[in-house]
């Protein structure tokens, strides 16, 4: 009768411990919440940084539209509107900037005759030198 009463112990402990304690969940859960927020983290400065290209992609557009209304007899204001290269066809639609807020402006040096591509303050083309800015 003994070996019979150690028997139904031992199956009744090995039913009992089947499943996870509630520690060890909880445990589970706060890693997987911090290892979220580092994701969350990184997500968002690769989601700017994809903005900012966007903008130099469209300003590299934008200063191209210039060159191609210039090289076929295009001058002054119709050069320096965006508007007015998109009503001839220079450029399919009038891209706004993802990054900063405001407008794409265009604006030519009087010196060197350098066309810049500005919006919010913000030079997007040329493109700056980051190796440059670097050493």
């Amino acid at each position: 009768m003994d070996k019979l009463e150690l028997k139904n112990t031992s199956l009744t402990k090995a039913k009992r411990r089947r499943g996870f304690t509630l520690v060890e969940l909880v445990i589970v859960v706060a890693i997987i919440g911090i290892l979220a927020g580092i994701v969350a983290i990184k997500f968002s400065g690769a989601q700017k940084k994809a903005k900012e290209n966007a903008d130099y992609a469209n300003a590299s557009n934008i200063a191209t539209a210039v060159y191609m209304a210039e090289s076929e007899g295009k001058e002054g204001e119709d050069l320096k509107n965006i508007d007015k290269l998109v009503e001839a066809k220079y450029l399919s639609s009038k891209p706004k900037p993802q990054s900063v807020t405001g407008e794409f402006t265009l604006e030519e040096d009087a010196t060197s005759k350098e066309l810049k591509v500005t919006a919010g303050g913000k030079t997007f083309y040329p493109k700056p030198d980051t190796k440059a800015v670097g050493k």
